[in-house]
C-alpha cells in the first residue's frame, strides 16, 4: 500500500501499515495432536506459547516466542497485536484437567507480551473471569475486547503502560454469546459473530464501549464464526455449519455490504466443509477462508480429505468470486493477509505449520517452505492493526 505522508499522517501514528513490515502473532497450543482423525491431547505436552514474527516483502523473520497458556479451542482469534505491534495479549480458554490430565479444564488467563524490545517479553498474566473466545485491540490500541461465547458477554480492558486492566463488563440476553468479532478501518463500528443466535451483529463502538441495541441483527449462514472487514463498507462471515457433525456439507462465506442505513448480506458462496477463519486483503479485492475440508476425520470417513484448503475469493461488483484453493496441512486454523495484498498466512494443526502463500494473478501458489513449530500447533494468529 503507497504511503501518502499528509493523508496517512494519522495512520501513521496508529499503525505499522507504511512501515514497510508488519507484527505476526501466533498462538502455539501443545496440548493438541490430530489422532486417527480425532483431536487428542498428546501423552507428554510441552507447554503452550506465543510465536511472533516480522512479515516484510512476502518474508517471515521470527522475533522470539515466550511461553504462555492458550487454546484451540474457539475460534482461531485468541491472540491480538496491538495496532503499533508493540504489545500482544494471548488468551487461554482451556488447560489441562490437574485431576485429570487427559482431560481439559476451564481456563480465563490473559497474558500480556511486550514487543517493544529486541525480543518478546511476558510482562502480566490477569484473570478474566470468563472463559474468553477471542480477544482484539480497537483501533487505538487504548482499549481490546474480549468475548466469551461461554459466558455470554464481553470483557472491556485498558491498555496503559503495557499493562491491561478489567475496565468493565456487558453481559448479553440469553443464547446471544459472542464468538469473534472486527472492528471497523475507522474505529466506530464492530462486527461480533453470535452463533448460539445464528447471527452477525453489527454495533456502534464509542469511548471504548459497545452501544446497545446492535445497529442491526443479520444471518448470514449456519454457526457464524470469525468475521472480517474488507475496506470501510464490506466484510465477510465464514459460515461453520454444524460443529462436530462430521456429515460433509459444504459450507459458506458471506459478504456483508455495510454501507448505508440497513447494512445486510448481499451474497453467499461455497467454500468447503467447516471454514474455521476467514480474512480480507487491506485494498478490499480478496478475502480467504481457512477451510478444514474433512482433513479431521478419520481416513475411513467416505469424505475423509488428506488435507486443508486455503479458498481465495475475489471481490468484485459487491459479490463474491472463488478463483482458487491451495492445499495445507490437515485441520486448518486461521488465516491472514500481508499489507502487501498479495501474500496469505494459513494455519494447520497435524503439520505444526504456518504456510505462505502468494496471489498471482487469480491464483494461490506456496511461497517458500512453512514455518514448523516444535512444541505444539499454531492455533490462532493476530496481526498488527487487524
Amino acid at each position: 500500500m503507497p504511503c501518502k505522508p499528509l493523508a496517512f499522517a494519522l495512520a501513521l501514528a496508529l499503525s505499522p501499515l507504511c512501515a514497510g513490515a508488519q507484527t505476526i502473532g501466533v498462538a502455539v497450543d501443545a496440548k493438541v495432536i490430530l489422532r486417527n482423525g480425532e483431536g487428542a491431547i498428546p501423552d507428554q505436552p510441552a507447554a503452550d506459547s506465543a510465536a511472533f514474527f516480522r512479515l516484510e516483502h512476502g518474508q517471515l523473520r521470527k522475533l522470539g516466542e515466550v511461553a504462555v497458556p492458550t487454546s484451540y479451542l474457539g475460534p482461531p482469534t485468541s491472540i491480538a497485536v496491538s495496532p503499533r505491534g508493540d504489545l500482544a495479549l494471548v488468551a487461554a480458554s482451556t488447560r489441562l484437567d490437574p485431576a485429570d490430565p487427559k482431560r481439559y479444564a476451564a481456563d480465563d488467563r490473559l497474558s500480556v507480551v511486550d514487543l517493544s524490545g529486541k525480543t518478546p517479553k511476558l510482562v502480566q498474566t490477569l484473570a478474566l473471569g470468563v472463559r474468553p473466545s477471542s480477544v482484539k485491540f480497537d483501533r487505538s490500541g487504548t482499549t481490546a475486547l474480549v468475548s466469551s461465547n461461554p459466558d455470554n458477554g464481553f470483557v472491556y480492558l485498558s491498555i496503559d503502560k503495557r499493562r491491561a486492566a478489567i475496565a468493565g463488563k456487558l453481559t448479553l440476553a440469553p443464547n446471544t454469546g459472542p464468538l469473534s468479532s472486527a472492528f471497523a478501518p475507522d474505529g466506530k463500528r464492530l462486527l461480533v459473530a453470535q452463533p448460539d443466535a445464528q447471527r452477525v451483529s453489527l454495533y456502534d463502538w464509542r469511548d471504548g464501549r459497545i452501544v446497545q441495541p446492535a445497529v442491526r441483527d443479520m444471518v448470514a449462514g449456519v454457526t457464524p464464526f470469525t468475521v472480517a472487514y474488507c475496506g470501510a463498507d464490506l466484510a465477510v462471515v465464514g459460515n461453520f455449519g454444524i460443529p462436530d457433525n462430521g456429515n460433509g456439507d459444504i459450507d459458506t462465506v458471506s459478504l456483508i455490504d455495510l454501507a448505508g442505513a440497513r447494512p445486510r448480506v448481499i451474497d453467499t458462496v461455497a467454500v468447503g466443509s467447516a471454514p474455521e477463519d476467514v480474512a480480507c486483503s487491506p485494498d478490499g479485492r480478496f478475502a480467504a477462508a481457512a477451510v478444514q475440508n474433512m482433513s479431521n476425520r478419520p481416513a475411513s470417513h467416505p469424505w475423509h480429505s488428506p488435507h486443508s484448503l486455503v479458498v481465495l475469493l475475489k471481490i468484485e461488483d459487491r459479490r463474491l468470486r472463488r478463483v482458487a484453493a491451495a492445499p495445507i496441512g490437515a485441520w486448518a486454523e486461521g488465516v491472514a493477509f500481508g499489507d502487501d495484498n498479495a501474500t496469505v498466512l494459513a494455519q494447520s494443526i497435524d503439520d505444526r505449520a504456518l504456510h505462505v502463500l502468494r496471489i498471482e494473478g487469480d491464483t494461490l501458489k506456496p511461497a517458500g517452505a512453512p514455518v514448523v513449530f516444535e512444541n505444539g500447533a499454531p492455533a490462532a494468529i493476530g496481526v498488527a492493526g487487524r
